[in-house]
């Protein structure tokens, strides 16, 4: 009876110590968790505190790659990064509307990098540069929000070749891109119209095309900077002709002096150039960042007026439609102790397939300057790309288009 006794007592305490520990578990475990999750959110957040977040760290000024610099070759498509963010120097990036953006505001093209050639190759993936041969896609003509600006900028220059010193009043429209940022260098385009343009023909001017399409420059450099096509630029259209001069010669040689003596230090002076002033010195030591393009009479300046007088101050050519003399201006470059020795960065040269009269001019001209100039290696720094069109604003268009990436090496 005893042992009986003594048996019910010890059940009952075993039963009543394992209820005690299945309460303590059942309460004790949440508090535990939850206060092991509260300690390690107060971690995250201290830590949070103490190094900045990725998506807002600035990529340094002036610099608008966004890709890691061993990507694979471009084919038009992004690259292997998830979709919702790309890899950005170390740092994952989030996409917004499946497009990064630039310090500048402006987005990342979809192959994930800006292409800079150099010998012909982009330095970043090791593509070609894709050469366009037809009207550009209608989105190139579209107006956008990250739009440059243009300056109209008059100045009074002497009139180089008048004896009496009589001077002339003169304009010349400046582009400035968007998000242009004055701490930030830039390299700087001087383009220049055709005969019986001016200072707007290239940048401001409205032309039309099949089914009213309007085609406007501005707007193809906006569309251009904004897709990562290149680098964002200062562009320059100064005027040739002026009321007083007859002819193109005159007025080739009053454009190429103001280039040097006017327009390309005013421009070191007031703008981010790579240029350190407005002195000689300093516009010679920035040549590579320094390029002239023009067409039809534009084209015969790009000669004349730059690599015969002003080959020391700029390091890239485009010369769509038109040639000058090319015996002469190889002449002047391999004559010349100093010219001879700068190298070419890019020459670039195109006419219009159908009815453009300069079409054997430029190609012949092409030709007669890759075979004499030492400096030049077709598919390295020089291109020849006709384009379908005829002595119009179409090709000028898609010229300056394929010629711009390729003209400022990285």
């Amino acid at each position: 009876m005893r042992h009986k006794k003594i048996f019910r007592a010890c059940l009952f305490s075993l039963l009543f110590f394992s209820g005690m520990l299945f309460l303590v578990f059942n309460v004790s475990s949440p508090l535990f968790i939850r206060n092991s999750i509260s300690q390690a959110t107060q971690a995250a957040d201290k830590t949070a505190e103490e190094e900045p977040d990725s998506e807002h760290v600035k990529e340094p000024a002036g610099d608008y790659r966004t890709a890691a610099e061993s990507c694979n070759p471009c084919t038009g498509h992004s690259p292997s990064a998830p979709k919702s963010e790309i890899s950005t120097g170390g740092l994952s990036t989030p996409l917004s509307a499946n497009r990064m953006v630039f310090p500048s505001g402006y987005g990342i093209p979809e192959w994930g990098h800006i292409h800079r050639y150099r010998d012909g190759v982009c330095t970043v993936c090791g593509s070609a540069p894709d050469l366009h041969t037809d009207f550009l896609p209608i989105e190139f003509y579209t107006e956008t929000e990250n739009a440059g600006t243009v300056y109209l900028h008059e100045y009074e220059i002497p009139a180089y070749e008048d004896q009496q010193h009589a001077t002339y009043e003169k304009r010349i429209n400046i582009y400035l891109p968007y998000g242009y940022d004055e701490s930030t260098p830039y390299n700087v385009l001087v383009l220049v119209h055709g005969g019986g343009g001016n200072q707007d023909s290239w940048l401001n001017d409205v032309y039309y095309y099949d089914e009213g399409i309007q085609m406007r420059g501005r707007v193809i450099f906006d569309n251009m900077f904004e897709q990562g096509i290149c680098d964002p630029c200062i562009i320059v259209c100064p005027v040739t002709e002026i009321p007083q001069c007859q002819g193109i010669v005159s007025s080739t040689v009053q454009l190429r002096q103001e280039l040097r003596e006017y327009i390309l230090p005013y421009l070191a002076e007031h703008y981010s150039t790579y240029a350190a002033d407005g002195r000689l010195d300093s516009l010679k030591a920035a040549r590579d960042h320094f390029g002239l393009g023009g067409l039809s009479n534009g084209a015969l300046f790009v000669y004349e007026g730059g690599m015969c007088y002003n080959f020391d101050l700029f390091g890239s050519y485009a010369a769509f439609s038109g040639n000058g003399s090319p015996w002469e201006t190889v002449n002047t470059i391999q004559q010349s102790s100093e010219y001879s020795q700068l190298p070419i960065n890019c020459y670039f040269t195109g006419a219009g397939t159908v009815n453009d009269w300069q079409i054997d001019f430029t190609r012949n001209g092409y030709n007669y300057f890759v075979e004499q100039l030492p400096q030049l290696e077709e598919g390295k720094n020089a291109w020849h790309v006709d384009v379908n069109g005829g002595h119009e604003w179409k090709v000028w268009f898609t010229d300056i288009f394929n010629a711009l990436p390729l003209m400022f090496p990285s």
